[in-house]
């Protein structure tokens, strides 16, 4: 199977936004909620936000089968630290969804 694209990424994390924003009937206030940046208007955005100085893609566990160990993978299935899990009160990503953002991190995160 390959690996999906930047587009397949953006579209689960769009679609994971809308998602948290109808279930808790408000927008997000990301850039508030998230002091040192989150974004992923572009693959690098995401690939270079670290919200609370916690780089979410570490570029030494791109492309390398680490992308398990990736701060975004971490803080998308578990608290990480004293933040919690993200989104913060669901609904989360499936397992399916996070495999997907796995598999694209491990394949160098291709566009």
């Amino acid at each position: 199977m390959n690996a999906p694209n930047w587009p397949r990424i953006k579209e689960i994390l769009d679609t994971a936004l809308r998602r948290w924003a109808a279930e808790h009937n408000r927008e997000p206030k990301l850039k508030v909620s998230h002091p040192g940046g989150l974004s992923w208007a572009t693959k690098e955005e995401l690939a270079t936000s670290a919200p609370y100085e916690l780089q979410l893609i570490e570029t030494n566990k791109v492309g390398n089968g680490r992308a398990t160990e990736t701060n975004l993978i971490k803080i998308l299935t578990r608290n990480l630290g004293g933040f919690r899990r993200m989104p913060s009160r669901g609904p989360y990503l499936s397992t399916g969804e996070i495999q997907e953002i796995v598999d694209w991190i491990d394949a160098g995160m291709p566009d």
